[in-house]
Order: C-alpha cells, then sequence, then structure tokens
C-alpha cells in the first residue's frame, strides 16, 4: 500500500512544480527589461518572485498617483503638489523611462548582457543618480 500511494504522490507533485515553474517562466517574461538587467546571470525563482513583487508595488503605487490627480482634477484643484515637487516628479519619471530605455538599447543592439560588470556597474550608476532625484 506504501508503493501504490507513492507512484500517484509523485506525480501529483511533479505536475505541481511543472505549474509554478510556468508561473514563474510567465512572470518572467512579464517584468520590464529594466529590472532583468538589475540581476547578474540567470534569475532564480526567488529573484523573479522579488521582482515581480517590486514592479507590481510600482505599478500599484503610480496607479494611485494616477486616481489621485484623476481626483484633484476632478474636484477643481489644479495640483495637491507644489509645483516644485511636480517638476521633480516629471523629471524622476523621465529619468527613470531614459535610463530604461539606454538598458533596452545597450542590450539589443550593443550585445551588453546582465553578466558583464560594465551592465552591472551603469545599472548600479543609474540607480544612484537616480535616488538623489526621488519626489518626497
Amino acid at each position: 500500500t506504501q508503493e501504490t500511494y507513492k507512484l500517484p504522490h509523485r506525480l501529483i507533485e511533479k505536475k505541481r512544480r511543472d505549474r509554478i515553474n510556468e508561473c514563474i517562466a510567465q512572470l518572467k517574461d512579464l517584468l520590464p527589461e529594466h529590472l532583468k538587467l538589475t540581476t547578474l546571470g540567470h534569475l532564480e525563482k526567488a529573484v523573479v518572485l522579488e521582482l515581480t513583487l517590486k514592479h507590481l508595488k510600482a505599478l500599484t503605487a503610480l496607479t494611485e498617483q494616477q486616481h489621485q490627480k484623476i481626483i484633484a482634477l476632478q474636484s477643481g484643484e489644479r495640483s495637491m503638489k507644489s509645483p516644485v515637487q511636480a517638476d521633480l516628479d516629471a523629471f524622476h519619471s523621465g529619468f527613470q523611462t531614459c535610463a530604461k530605455e539606454v538598458l533596452q538599447y545597450l542590450s539589443r543592439f550593443e550585445s551588453w548582457t546582465p553578466r558583464e560588470q560594465r551592465c552591472a556597474q551603469l545599472v548600479g550608476h543609474l540607480h544612484a543618480v537616480s535616488s538623489q532625484f526621488l519626489p518626497g
């Protein structure tokens, strides 16, 4: 009876692991390139999950920001932030978009890979510069 239990249990476990691996592979495919480039080499399952969570939090925050702006516009307010803060937010957003495009260009057309030290150094530099201008 022990052996007859083991075989179906192994098959069930294999199917479960296969489903988990497939979901993680799909999450990895959905991640923006600039997040994939922040790691060196192969993305482990835990890293894929961490990056996905980071990306979802960023998207959620962005969605909330947009929602607050819509509410402010609907209620007649010009802006909930000072003009200086609004400018800083716009600058930071533009910088992030530009950094993402640079990394995608280097990856696509200059054959830079995340494993290369120069790629990791550039990502680190862009992150450091970007953090100097974080809103708030």
